[in-house]
């Protein structure tokens, strides 16, 4: 992996990295939008807005058009629940353009205030890395090289952050810090507790108390400012609501940082006042709205939650009593015993299976690896599957804790496997291996189907593919035959289970996965319309979105499936007789601009959302969705022979905090 310098003089890079969420379809992006922003051609389409009174923000009048985000449900656990992400309105977003611009160094200085954050913004980063084109094993190392500067542009849409973070990105690299062992050798007692539904929570006004107080953030309301436009701009992109704020984008996570950071400082003063000295009596650790509280007495703990609950307060904000717990020495967890018990079983499996024989060649003594001749991979998956039960049941834990770890390793084996040239991979060996990983991989994946499950299953998936290309046709159908059966069986298992409302992110995902198979795999349109309960047209009102550009992917220009296209068709033309001002709406807005560049909707089709959404005169219908058109990719990438993996390879490094 190599480093790359960023184009810093972008500013239309916050697109890419700031203002979606992780859990989205994987063809889904802001690339194309990124590419027609940065091109200057918006202007056009900006006028077209205006005929349907929607404005970008003017900073200088702190106003324009609030948009209504497209809000999806994804599963909160493999235990139940759901949680809200949203989307921002595309005109919205470009307020954050010049936001970033004109106060990415403010924003910077408010993040860095409290010494108890332990996800701070560190500076504007100044690289992105690009991939090797096969999907490295999951290390927190990266070289140092940098690339020439020609391959700038290429790369620019693989940006990670705006920011670099410190001292952590992810919440699991707390645990695994030098500092958390300093910690728990300095302190016997440890508090726990989070902030209950904080995003949904938070009140937009409150950034101005928290960089100025409250008496003159009223004062001062009216005025040009950075607070002022940061509580506008985050109205505007959640339907002009000042309580809660969108939830997913890494912006809204900055926003509750800014918050957070000087609640974290009153209660430091309030301590300090008190004669509680910080490293001494007490130290205090957060991570976003997670906080760790250490000390030796139990009654400076008490101190600190009530301090931090009537902070909270004062910010319209509560804490999570059902999760505020505390702890003893060791702090070492269930959960921690049991992963690392889970490792050491994986590393035994996955190391009994390469064998490394010494054989004389030339009077010399050379290594050579080769991969274990498995005659019952069956046997071996089933004691392993066993033995993961055992370890899960001995800590009084639950399957979806563990099985994602599960997951990532298979992911990091098959990785390392494909790429060391020096391990026999012959035909005889390899079948009956790939069929011990697809068993355990599946298995573990459908006891916790999660966005970043899916991403790694996909990833190997994809590799899995790319790796028997060439390969014997029997050997190819063998594999392909098992990842069909077992996708299918854990797709049908997750729809059962789908709640109301639910977008199912991760069965859209899978989908686009299985289109690495021959097109002998591809799932019939009967059991499409049994995954999605499409029985009648009516059925066809409860897809979103993502479930319409997804499915029209997969469906491609198939034959098969032109009944069922139609009827997807019909259903985009009535969200807009059914909707008198469209574009106001992320989600219709997103759907028109990618219904025109679909190559898989009819002319007809397109000419008709024309027309019901008054987007363009009768006359003008062909030439507006030529204009369109000129820009092959807005949110959608319909390329059908799309580099799964490099997609996949971004996916990984923008995992979710």
């Amino acid at each position: 992996m190599s480093k790359i310098k960023i184009n810093r003089d972008d500013k239309n890079r916050v697109l890419l990295t700031e203002l979606l969420p992780y859990e989205v379809p994987m063809l889904f992006s802001n690339d194309g939008f990124y590419s027609i922003i940065s091109s200057g051609n918006w202007k056009y389409f900006l006028k077209k807005f205006q005929k349907f009174n929607m404005y970008p923000y003017n900073a200088n009048q702190n106003k324009g058009s609030y948009g209504i985000p497209f809000n999806f449900d994804i599963r909160k656990s493999a235990l139940g629940g759901t949680r809200t992400l949203s989307v921002i309105h595309p005109l919205n977003q470009l307020a954050f353009i010049d936001f970033y611009n004109k106060y990415d160094a403010v924003l910077q200085h408010l993040c860095s205030k409290s010494p108890f954050s332990l996800r701070q913004i560190s500076k504007v980063a100044k690289f992105c890395y690009s991939p090797d084109m096969v999907f490295e094993e999951d290390t927190h190392k990266s070289q140092e090289a940098e690339t020439e500067p020609d391959v700038l542009d290429k790369e620019t849409k693989l940006l990670k952050s705006y920011f670099t973070y410190k001292p952590i990105d992810l919440i699991y690299k707390f645990y695994e810090r030098n500092e958390y062992q300093r910690l728990e050798q300095r302190f016997n007692l440890l508090l726990e507790f989070d902030i209950s539904k904080c995003f949904y929570n938070i009140y937009t006004h409150s950034i101005t108390w928290a960089v100025k107080d409250k008496e003159s953030s009223k004062k001062n309301s009216q005025k040009n400012s950075f607070e002022n436009s940061f509580d506008k701009i985050m109205q505007l992109s959640n339907y002009n609501e000042t309580n809660g704020i969108v939830v997913g984008p890494e912006i809204s996570r900055i926003f509750a940082e800014i918050i957070l950071q000087q609640i974290d400082l009153n209660v430091l003063t309030k301590l300090s006042s008190d004669g509680l000295k910080q490293g001494v009596d007490f130290e205090i650790r957060r991570y976003v709205d997670d906080f760790f509280v250490f000390t030796n007495n139990e009654n400076y703990s008490e101190k600190i939650l009530k301090l931090y609950k009537k902070e909270l307060e004062e910010y319209k904000l509560y804490i999570n009593e059902s999760k505020t717990v505390s702890r003893s020495t060791p702090f070492i967890t269930n959960i921690a015993v049991g992963k690392r018990e889970l490792k050491l079983l994986l590393y035994s499996l996955f190391n009994s299976l390469v064998i490394t024989d010494n054989i004389k060649a030339n009077g010399k003594i050379e290594k050579v690896k080769r991969i274990k001749k498995l005659k019952t991979p069956y046997g071996f998956s089933k004691n392993f599957i066993k033995d993961f039960q055992c370890i899960v049941q001995r800590n009084g834990l639950t399957y979806d804790i563990l099985s994602k770890d599960i997951v990532r390793h298979c992911k990091n084996v098959i990785t390392k496997i494909f790429k060391d040239d020096s391990i026999d991979k012959s035909n005889d060996v390899i079948e009956n291996f790939l069929l011990l990983i697809l068993e355990i991989s599946f298995y573990a994946y459908s006891l916790n189907i999660t966005s970043s499950t899916t991403f790694k299953l996909a990833q190997m998936l994809v590799l899995i593919c790319k790796f028997l290309e060439g390969k014997q046709e029997d050997l190819r159908q063998r594999i392909f035959s098992k990842v069909f059966r077992e996708a299918y069986f854990v797709i049908n298992i997750f729809q059962r289970k789908q709640q109301k409302n639910e977008t199912n992110i991760e069965t859209l995902n899978l989908l686009i996965a299985l289109k690495k198979l021959d097109s002998a795999y591809t799932l019939s349109t009967k059991k499409i319309r049994t995954l999605f309960d499409l029985n009648n047209q009516s059925d066809f009102k409860k897809l979103n979105y993502f479930h319409i550009i997804t499915l029209l992917y997969y469906f491609d220009n198939k034959t098969e499936f032109a009944e069922i296209r139609c009827q997807i068709e019909e259903l985009i033309i009535s969200k807009y007789k059914d909707n008198n001002d469209p574009f106001t709406k992320a989600e219709l807005t997103m759907l028109f601009f990618d219904s025109m560049t679909c190559p898989f909707i009819s002319i007809g089709t397109k000419k008709k959302i024309m027309k019901v959404t008054g987007y363009a005169k009768v006359s003008e219908e062909r030439k507006e969705v030529s204009e369109i058109l000129k820009y092959k990719t807005w949110f959608m990438d319909w390329d059908t022979e799309i580099d799964l993996e490099r997609v996949l390879k971004k996916k990984e490094w923008g995992t979710s905090y």
